[in-house]
């Protein structure tokens, strides 16, 4: 199954998106340490700059680890509603500046698995998923 076409009303499905949320913010905070890794190698400059790059990136990397536990959880609605909204943040300037086309598309993708996993954990949180349902597969 595509990873942009989920199955929200089993219980299995729910918790399938959730977790490829999780693995997606666990994907985008890796990113962000490798930002940071390049950051650092590449800056000539007063370190004064340096470090508030590095403690913004630093933060992004916290908000997309703590929503990835809490989306593997299947839970984090909110914290991983922030982590997509980062993302977008994040999508939004590098095209304007028109730096890192590339990574557009890859935060495309992660975008797109994240809101699945918050909606997979709104599933989760509504309750109304029919267990029963994937058993129906072996009748």
């Amino acid at each position: 199954m595509a990873f942009w076409n989920i199955d929200l009303t089993t219980q299995d499905g729910a918790e399938g998106a959730a977790q490829n949320g999780g693995l997606a913010c666990f994907i985008a905070a890796g990113l962000t340490v490798l930002g940071i890794a390049m950051l650092v190698a590449t800056y000539q400059g007063a370190p004064a700059p340096l470090l508030g790059g590095i403690a913004g990136v630093a933060s992004e990397t916290v908000i997309f680890t703590v929503a990835g536990f809490r989306l593997r959880a299947g839970k984090g609605v909110i914290w991983g509603g922030v982590a997509a909204l980062l993302l977008v943040i994040e999508m939004v300037t590098k095209l304007i500046t028109m730096t890192g086309i590339g990574g557009v598309v890859i935060n495309l993708v992660l975008l797109a698995v994240m809101i699945n996993g918050v909606r997979g954990a709104l599933a989760l949180k509504r309750g109304d998923l029919d267990v029963d349902q994937v058993a129906k597969v072996f009748d």
